[in-house]
């Protein structure tokens, strides 16, 4: 156990968060996860190889390290190694190309890399692995593959990740529709835009319906207000932490918590908001 050094509640020694005050808690850095890439080696195997070790670190943090093993298994039963390699070959040859002609920087190359291994999870945990997560991501999702922030509708991305039409949160986009009422009081209580701010959307998380508490995304950032909590607001250029705490989520160490499903959701959703932030 440790003391919450704002108000002293104890806590558990992995805490991220004060459960009474909403304090983020020391805790240790994280391992490196960054690319290490060795130009002047074979590109392809290394690609190969990053894919394998992102699996295994994507299934150890959003679904269950026990199953790793089995996810493994599944890229080699389904074929979809074959299809990694391929596309490493591709990867690697173009890089190269464009890197020996100055077209690129490597820190880009890195960037491109690091996308190409994102997708090819997506791709891979939704068309093969249905059967072993708790979640199924709505295979519209992959529609964004391969394009910019520019080429994307933010709000229909955001509509396609969250995938509401399979959850039982009450949501609202049409604000000439939402009760005034509930609309005043998002405001009050967590929902601070900037003006001239685009709201995209709010979902009513409060046990009576008053819009008290819940969460609402706009077109720079999100922001919540959990039970006994204070309201929250991370914009999508500083998402740093993003990590899946047991049944609920660690946003930049702040406490974020709808379903199950929705919060797994939401946390690759705000990852791919990321990943695109990024590639500009």
């Amino acid at each position: 156990m440790k003391a919450c050094p704002k108000c002293q509640t104890q806590l558990p020694g992995e805490a991220r968060f004060c459960f009474q005050c909403g304090t983020p808690q020391p805790v240790e850095q994280p391992k490196d996860r960054a690319l290490k890439i060795n130009w002047k080696q074979d590109l392809a195997p290394q690609i190969t190889a990053l894919f394998f070790a992102g699996l295994r670190d994507r299934v150890r943090d959003e679904y269950d390290e026990g199953k790793v093993s089995e996810f493994s298994e599944k890229v080699y039963e389904s074929g979809f190694r074959d299809l990694v390699q391929r596309r490493a070959q591709q990867t690697a040859e173009k890089l190269m190309t464009q890197l020996n002609l100055d077209a690129i920087s490597a820190r880009q190359a890195d960037k491109n890399i690091k996308r190409l291994l994102e997708e090819l999870m997506d791709f891979f945990i939704i068309r093969y692995c249905k059967d072993l997560v708790p979640v199924t991501l709505p295979e519209s999702i992959l529609k964004y593959q391969q394009l910019s922030l520019e080429q994307i509708d933010l709000f229909q991305m955001i509509l396609d990740y969250l995938d509401f039409a399979h959850e039982s949160e009450v949501v609202y986009t049409d604000f000439l529709v939402m009760p005034v009422n509930k609309l005043k009081n998002a405001g009050r209580s967590f929902l601070f835009p900037e003006k001239n701010e685009k709201i995209l959307l709010i979902c009513d998380q409060s046990i009576l319906g008053s819009c008290k508490e819940g969460f609402a995304l706009t077109e720079k950032g999100l922001y919540w207000k959990a039970h006994l909590q204070n309201p929250r607001k991370v914009l999508y250029l500083n998402l740093s932490d993003l990590e899946k705490e047991k049944e609920w989520l660690n946003i930049n160490g702040y406490f974020f918590n709808v379903n199950p499903a929705l919060n797994l959701k939401m946390l690759r959703l705000l990852k791919k908001i990321r990943l695109l932030l990024e590639d500009q």
